[in-house]
């Protein structure tokens, strides 16, 4: 009698537990299926960020249905032996949290501004992830739910982009989706690293799960589609990875086949069963790596579509990971910190390009950039990591099973895992394609449970005291790391709403009162550099308003005291930002505007211009191959009016960058208010004699021609710019201008409409192209400021 109320306890409770773990299962799978087409309808939340916010609550809320399960019922489903598979996987995610902690804990190594992959939260929430896939789907049913999930919102994506290629950019675009290379899943290359999966998982099922014929053809379609999309995107890394991965699939094939009678075959009679699927697979892969330009290209061409992705090469990118490990040998720079290493070691030769302002936060790939951020031992863990998981790859491959579902299920998410694992060495992928690289991790591990290689066992912990304390003591404590990791992301979230409501306040309806009180409150749930930056921004536009009040309005002890309160708040905010993160040069730049900005010698402060100067100095020493800097301390010098130094600073920038439009620009400026113009000609026509293939040098011949009004000689050194590049939009500016002034109208039309193709929203340009148009004089407001003395260039410059 006892004994059958004991069963039915037993018989309760696994009930009990098993609704837990159904809730866990759906939840996990429900993050899986939204994952490729989830997004949030609104401009101030990224797409990435969105998906980030989804991966992490579901898998926090998991954490904590599985951990109430176990607390309640003092068991847990683990692998046995558990301190073999679990230490594996907790590797990466122990050192990543040694590097952030020994780095000095901050906000931006756990969390990031948008929760990205590089930070510590991220990490422990992929390895948990991981970990709480293969425990909970280790059943062939939910592991084929999975894959059908996988399957409908791959279909779900398809139709999207499809949708928007037949119907324009327009057509849902949601306010997020400018243009078709802008979608859910990450850049377009991320979109030929998704649909890579969906080729591997294609030919696998095709060769190795006895479907219908109507699921033949279901297959092929999917193959088809996945193929058409790899063709779209064209990124030669996923054509050289699918094509790894179609041959050592075929190899696979070729070396673990056997006859009905399980009699060994010869290597004729087993070449014979090499899938024609995968070899066809394997002869697109090889025809768009190698067969040149003109073939990969023609169907993007065709569908005008272009994409350009700039990365740090693997070169650079290994040289900065050793010259960051001799200086932090353990634990490298710290989680999401590549970008600061970048600013310290990139290579000279990135600045003649048009990424020379660029701070690229991740090296070529992924786990290389983690060798930056997480020194010796982060490469260690991620080698031990990845070599366990190779190792049960192969060896569960290669198992003999009666049942070829699991052999399949095995076979599939092994080599779906690896080709997305080989891509994390190779590029840097979106928020969707690193979930989706855990989760099918996590399926290879369900499907080697499933299949018996390792298995899982309830692992009771009432039956020993101590046994017991501790493990109830580290679920207490998951439970409560969960619950901080939860609340991290909703303030997150919060902040980041506010700030962007700050930043439409300030440049859509011009509130700065409204715009400050919202950067206000961001701060005061994230306290974040990057906030700090931008409330000291709103000040400065603050403290600008105030000057331009009417004196015959507003008391001048009023102006006073609202000058000085609107001041301190912004030394105060630029102050906080630095102290938040004083190795971002970018917090030292904006102290150092703060104090430019009241440098001028007509408000009297003493001791603005200095500590601008210094603060602006100590930027550079964190970023000595910026130009930018230079510049900044140049127009620094003019304000002060000392024009000899502000010289001297133009020149260093141009002897940086050697077509540094900005620099020339602004030495121009110098020359004219020194009244030194035609010194400066002599000196810039023996520039161009000496260096006849720079444009920026005739660009700033021309510029110091047309101060003087010699609009022949202007047009003479501009044309020369322009031949040597085309696109060149500042020089095509002055040109079309210096046409005007001679008369040649036909021909500075035609200028200024060109200048309308690569710069549509330029102002200046719409009102001058409207006024050439109309045959009215383009400078009618005496009062305005002539484009030759205006702060910065007229257009921006399209990448060339």
């Amino acid at each position: 009698m006892q004994e059958n109320i004991r069963e039915n306890q037993v018989a309760v409770t696994t009930n009990k537990k098993s609704l837990f773990e159904k809730i866990s299962f759906v939840l996990l799978l429900a993050v899986t299926f939204l994952t490729p087409i989830f997004f949030v309808p609104a401009s101030f939340i990224s797409t990435q960020f969105g998906t980030s916010l989804l991966f992490a609550s579901g898998v926090i809320a998991s954490i904590l249905v599985y951990v109430v399960s176990g607390l309640i019922y003092g068991s847990l489903d683990l692998p046995r032996p558990s301190r073999y598979v679990l230490g594996f996987l907790s590797l990466v995610p122990i050192v990543y949290a040694l590097a952030g902690v020994s780095n000095g804990f901050s906000r931006q190594a756990f969390f990031g501004y948008t929760f990205d992959i590089n930070t510590v939260g991220f990490i422990i929430l992929g390895f948990t992830y991981i970990f709480l896939v293969s425990v909970i789907f280790r059943s062939k049913q939910r592991i084929f739910y999975s894959y059908l999930s996988f399957v409908v919102s791959s279909l779900l994506l398809s139709l999207f982009l499809l949708v928007r290629i037949i119907f324009g950019t327009k057509f849902l675009a949601f306010g997020l989706f400018g243009d078709v290379t802008s979608t859910m899943v990450g850049s377009w290359n991320n979109v030929g690293i998704f649909f890579g999966i969906g080729a591997i998982l294609s030919v696998i099922t095709y060769q190795m799960v006895n479907i219908s014929r109507f699921m033949k053809v279901l297959v092929s379609v999917a193959l088809a589609l996945s193929i058409f999309f790899l063709a779209l995107v064209n990124f030669a890394m996923v054509w050289i990875i699918v094509g790894i991965s179609s041959f050592l699939f075929i190899l696979y094939c070729i070396f673990s086949s056997k006859s009905n009678n399980q009699e060994p075959l010869s290597m004729g009679q087993k070449l014979s069963k090499v899938p024609l699927y995968t070899l066809a697979v394997l002869v697109i892969s090889l025809a768009f790596s190698f067969l040149g330009t003109s073939f990969s290209n023609y169907l993007p061409n065709k569908l005008h579509i272009s994409n350009v992705e700039v990365r740090p090469s693997l070169v650079t990118t290994l040289d900065i990971a050793k010259k960051t490990i001799i200086d932090h040998p353990l634990f490298g720079s710290g989680p999401n910190t590549f970008a600061t290493q970048w600013l310290m070691w990139k290579p000279d030769e990135i600045i003649s390009t048009v990424f020379w302002n660029t701070d690229f936060t991740n090296g070529i790939g992924l786990i290389p950039t983690f060798a930056v951020t997480t020194g010796i031992l982060g490469v260690f863990s991620w080698l031990l990591f990845l070599g366990f998981y190779i190792y049960l790859g192969v060896k569960s491959i290669f198992i003999r099973t009666e049942d070829d579902f699991i052999k399949y299920l095995l076979v599939s998410s092994f080599f779906v895992s690896l080709y997305l694992w080989i891509m994390t060495f190779a590029y840097v992928p979106s928020t969707v394609i690193f979930i989706l690289t855990l989760f099918f991790t996590g399926l290879f591990f369900a499907s080697v449970y499933v299949s018996g290689l390792v298995n899982v066992e309830t692992r009771n912990f009432g039956r020993s005291p101590r046994e017991g304390f501790v493990s109830t003591l580290l679920m207490v404590a998951v439970l409560f790391s969960g619950i901080y990791l939860g609340y991290g992301l909703y303030k997150n979230s919060v902040s980041l709403l506010y700030f962007q409501k700050s930043s439409y306040a300030l440049n859509t309806t011009k509130d700065i009162l409204l715009a400050e009180g919202y950067m206000t409150k961001a701060i005061t749930h994230v306290p974040s550099d990057v906030y700090f930056r931008a409330l000291a921004e709103i000040e400065i536009a603050k403290l600008n308003a105030i000057l331009s009040q009417d004196p015959n309005k507003v008391k001048a002890e009023d102006i006073r005291k609202q000058f000085s309160d609107t001041l301190t708040s912004a030394i105060k905010a630029s102050q906080s930002a630095v102290d938040s993160d004083n190795t971002n040069y970018l917090n030292w730049v904006s102290l150092g505007q703060v104090y430019g900005a009241v440098s001028v010698p007509d408000l009297h402060i003493d001791g603005a211009y200095e500590t601008a100067q210094l603060k602006f100095i100590e930027a550079l020493r964190l970023n000595p191959k910026n130009p930018g800097i230079l510049l900044l301390i140049a127009r620094l010098a003019v304000i002060r009016g000392d024009l000899t130094q502000a010289k001297n600073y133009t020149l260093q920038a141009i002897n940086v960058k050697r077509d540094y439009l900005d620099a020339y620009f602004l030495l121009s400026q110098i020359e004219v208010t020194a009244k030194n113009i035609n010194g400066a000609i002599d000196s810039v026509t023996a520039a161009s004699v000496i260096d006849p293939t720079n444009p920026a040098i005739f660009f700033q011949l021309g510029l110091l021609k047309y101060n003087i009004k010699d609009f022949n000689g202007a047009i003479t050194a501009l044309e020369k710019a322009v031949n040597m590049t085309p696109n060149y939009a500042n020089a095509k500016y002055f040109l079309g201008l210096s046409y005007e002034a001679v008369g040649y109208h036909a021909k500075a039309l035609r200028e200024f409409e060109d200048l309308k193709i690569t710069n549509p929203d330029s102002p200046e340009v719409n009102t001058i192209l409207s006024s050439l148009r109309e045959g009215k004089s383009l400078f009618v407001d005496p009062n305005a400021v002539k484009p030759e003395k205006a702060k910065k260039l007229p257009v921006k410059e399209k990448v060339r």
